[in-house]
């Protein structure tokens, strides 16, 4: 058995009832340069409701051979599309959107998710959405820090 050097301290209720809400509910922001664009689209972490609207559809059922179980998957590409399009559609500080229908046009798709793979590379889309998910708090890093935040 081991003896903690260290005391372990917990946030109480007081710590989070005295802070403002609008700090608390906070979403972090971020830009990603796109390199077929020249420049950087700004985007806004996602909530939990926007990261399980998200995720609808990803999820397949696989049907299975005669008299075995079906089989589900899930499509990450599309996940990481999707995160992506949503963060930069709920972002102020720019008017720009995948699904504005002027761009739909001028690029001759019909969807906010084929414009995104037009003009985003396969790389690029792989690695902004993980910087979305991290500052939405899907990494371990983010969580420490929101924690050493609410603590201070």
């Amino acid at each position: 058995m081991t003896k903690q050097s260290e005391k372990t301290s917990f946030l109480n209720l007081a710590d989070i009832l005295g802070r403002d809400t609008a700090e608390l509910s906070k979403l972090e922001t971020g830009e990603f340069p796109v390199a077929k664009l020249g420049g950087s689209i700004p985007w806004t972490a996602i909530t939990q409701p926007e990261y399980k609207d998200a995720k609808k559809g990803c999820l397949h059922i696989k049907k299975g051979k005669r008299g075995q179980a079906q089989d589900m998957e899930f499509d990450d590409d599309k996940m990481k599309v999707r995160l992506i399009i949503t963060a930069v559609d709920k972002d102020k500080r720019s008017d720009f959107s995948f699904a504005n229908k002027q761009l739909l046009d001028k690029l001759g798709v019909i969807s906010a998710e084929q414009a995104l793979e037009l003009l985003v590379n396969p790389g690029e889309i792989h690695n902004w959405a993980i910087e979305i998910q991290d500052a939405s708090g899907f990494s371990s890093e983010s969580q420490d820090e929101v924690a050493d935040d609410i603590k201070n």
